[in-house]
């Protein structure tokens, strides 16, 4: 069986990335201390005594799903802001976006007698090929333990440098032992892989169900997964940490994408900022090649 790589909440920052890039996921142990890790199992377990189990095919009959995890726990907020995590999802995600978003929170509670979800690639709901760049990475949270016996996530290491042809690649399944990974963890731990990786949730052999939350953070310009401007009240965001509130979408993705009669979201939405003069969001390497043309342009008047 392939392994994944695990490494401690210590390991720099630079090494994490490299094992992403390599292999397309890790696990990084030890991020949650033991009392959060406990508080958002009992929280969550709580929680999931109230929601019915998902009838889908590609959710699962014997899987339950909750959204909207920022409003659940201050935990979670924390956890989307950590700088460890932030570090990573620069390090892939700067690079085609002027700034990036939250895609979706969504914690998973995986039953006895579910099966194994159908290998998948998460990156097809932007349907187009990007073979140079990713634009989404999923961080999995472990609430409960994960382990082989209870649907630890599968993942196939190295499957994201697979060629593609088309955005919704073809599913590998039966695939040799040897390419098969568990992504095994203690609650408290993460488990971040990239969108472009594929994966599933594993069959739950126990008589307990297995939790573990996802946050998932994607380019700025492309639409969230989840909605989070209905998902959360302005009230509710301006109680969370300035970085989660951009997070969330509310800011202006240069060139001037998201704006509100030419206002930031955030002013527009947060502050109640509506008389302002319409402003223009462009990325500073152009503000003064702009400036040089509108200059020649009066000088030639």
């Amino acid at each position: 069986m392939a392994q994944v790589q695990t490494v401690k909440a210590s390991t720099d920052t630079s090494k994490i990335v490299d094992i992403i890039k390599e292999d397309g996921c890790v696990v990084i142990e030890g991020l949650l201390s033991a009392k959060e890790a406990s508080d958002l199992q009992t929280n969550m377990t709580k929680e999931f005594e109230r929601v019915p189990d998902c009838n889908g095919d590609f959710y699962g009959h014997s899987t339950k799903r909750i959204g909207k995890l920022f409003t659940q726990s201050e935990t979670f907020q924390k956890m989307a802001v950590l700088p460890s995590i932030i570090e990573i999802m620069d390090s892939f995600l700067l690079d085609s976006c002027s700034d990036y978003q939250i895609n979706l929170t969504q914690a998973i509670s995986i039953g006895p007698s579910e099966i194994k979800q159908i290998l998948h690639q998460d990156d097809p709901m932007f349907p187009f090929l990007h073979p140079n760049y990713e634009v989404m990475l999923n961080c999995m949270w472990a609430i409960d333990d994960f382990t082989d016996e209870n649907g630890a996530t599968i993942l196939i290491p190295g499957s994201h440098l697979w060629p593609r042809t088309q955005a919704l690649n073809i599913s590998y399944e039966n695939l040799p032992p040897n390419m098969v990974a568990h992504g095994v963890m203690k609650k408290g731990s993460v488990l971040i892989y990239l969108g472009s990786l594929f994966h599933s949730g594993g069959q739950n052999k126990t008589n307990q169900r297995r939790c573990g939350a996802v946050i998932s953070y994607s380019l700025g310009w492309l639409r969230q997964a989840e909605n989070s401007y209905l998902a959360y009240k302005p009230e509710e965001v301006n109680k969370m940490p300035e970085r989660l509130k951009r997070l969330l979408g509310y800011f202006v993705h240069e060139p001037n994408l998201g704006s509100v009669n030419g206002i930031d979201p955030y002013d527009f939405a947060l502050k109640s900022k509506t008389d302002s003069t319409f402003t223009e969001f462009i990325p500073e390497i152009v503000k003064p090649i702009l400036k040089d043309y509108v200059k020649k342009q009066k000088e030639a008047a």
